[in-house]
């Protein structure tokens, strides 16, 4: 009876998810797929009696709406596709843990917290703002694990406040050309066959002209040179943070591994190697942290699953209805598609609607459409919007975390000048891209 527990735990069914993935990718066929899903309808229904309750009424309503949808229009095998996508998630999100388990065990993440209280005042901001950025591309909301401590030393309310949103704005921003994050995951299921290089300097380029607007800005000292320098005095990590992004955009560039697949093939191999010159002990430690933080991760997964369930159920809605048809006939411009999606997931996260839903009805909309939108602009107008739904949505796992993390309310993360800044933000990322757009057209 133990091991019987401990078989339907969910650590160990999303330990089998991943693994199932693994083996879809060496041998991939309609078997491994099939099974997968059925492990993927095992998983949701374990973990449903363990999610948040607002994760539990956001995934009812979804489904509630593809039951609808079905019995109306039919088609119940399109939500197979969430279902089938489930084991490539599970193993992005095993793979995250793994390496989040794997960075408490590095010198140089240790090293990060004696870097930002050595910082000189005028470089504090600056510093926090991007090396928050540069920790949050591989450990997402873990990165605030490391900075909150030391913005937490402040006594004074209002520099207390600003440290933070320079956090949370570094973090948030990550999402613009991160590999490790959902937002890229999710958008390269929609649109796929886009190199990640290309993505990854789109991305990258926007980001750095965000964080320079961000210092110039907000920062006491918003000269270029203090940022330079901050950057600098952050070298050590930057040197892991490079390794990991790299090997992933490499690989996936010359093999026929997608994105994510490269992901869960590379990131566990160097974790590995970073862990055994540092012996059994930390090897040890790493995978039982990342089995037990296996049990953490049950509220994104699911709600991908339902989304993608219901993103399914919605295309085939479209093509019977021939909605698709009649969207395409509006001819609408590239900078109009732009707009749509930045404008509506950002402004839906602000009202709590979660970016995984939105982003997931938007790009079954656009991707669908022989449009004038270049794929790289599709998929980055996607991690746009995530990322300003990183900073002021309600919904948002950063908001929650840097909420938790900073000891602060959540209207102090999200209203002020993150708000205004992810105003200004988005709307300079339209132009941008309506620009590359008109250059790669």
């Amino acid at each position: 009876m133990p091991i019987v527990k401990q078989l339907v735990r969910p650590e160990t069914l999303l330990i089998l998810l991943w693994a199932v993935q693994v083996v879809r990718m060496a041998w991939p066929g309609a078997a491994a797929d099939h099974a997968g899903a059925v492990v993927a309808v095992a998983y949701v229904l374990r973990v449903f009696v363990l999610l948040r309750r607002p994760t539990v009424i956001l995934c009812s309503g979804l489904a509630a709406l593809a039951t609808l949808l079905i019995l109306v229009y039919g088609g119940p095998a399109a939500v197979l596709v969430g279902f089938k996508a489930a084991p490539l998630f599970a193993g992005f999100f095993g793979t995250i843990v793994l390496l989040r388990a794997t960075a408490d065990q590095l010198r140089q993440i240790a090293n990060a917290r004696e870097l930002f209280e050595r910082l000189e005042p005028d470089h504090r901001l600056g510093g926090l703002l991007v090396g928050t950025h540069l920790l949050a591309v591989v450990l997402g909301p873990g990165a605030y694990a490391i900075t909150a401590p030391i913005v937490g030393a402040s006594k004074v309310e209002e520099e207390h406040l600003a440290a933070m949103r320079a956090c949370h704005r570094g973090g948030g921003l990550a999402g613009l050309w991160s590999p490790f994050w959902i937002a890229m995951a999710l958008s390269s299921q929609y649109v796929p066959g886009v190199p990640l290089w290309q993505i990854m300097a789109l991305g990258m380029s926007m980001a750095v002209c965000a964080l320079t607007a961000s210092h110039v800005l907000y920062s006491k000292e918003p000269g270029i040179t203090l940022l330079w320098r901050a950057l600098r005095s952050l070298q050590p990590i930057v040197p892991p943070v490079a390794v990991c992004v790299l090997l992933v955009a490499v690989l996936s560039g010359i093999t026929v591994l997608s994105s994510l697949e490269a992901l869960i093939v590379s990131v566990p191999a160097l974790c590995l190697l970073t862990l055994l010159p540092k012996g059994r002990r930390a090897l040890r430690t790493t995978l039982a942290n990342t089995y037990r933080g296996a049990a953490y991760i049950g509220n994104e997964i699911t709600i991908l699953t339902v989304s993608l369930a219901l993103g399914g159920v919605v295309r085939h809605v479209f093509a019977q209805t021939g909605i698709t048809g009649w969207i395409g006939g509006l001819d609408l411009p590239a900078v109009a598609v732009i707009a749509i999606i930045i404008g509506t997931v950002s402004l839906g996260a602000l009202a709590g609607v979660h970016q995984i839903v939105s982003v997931t009805f938007l790009l079954t909309v656009f991707s669908e459409l022989p449009g004038r939108v270049a794929d790289v602009v599709l998929i980055q107008s996607a991690l746009v919007s995530w990322s300003c739904s990183s900073m002021i949505g309600l919904s948002a796992i950063m908001v929650a975390t840097a909420t938790t993390m900073f000891r602060v309310p959540p209207e102090k993360v999200i209203l002020g000048p993150n708000l205004r800044f992810a105003a200004m933000f988005a709307a300079a990322a339209i132009l941008v891209l309506a620009g590359v757009n008109a250059l790669l057209g």
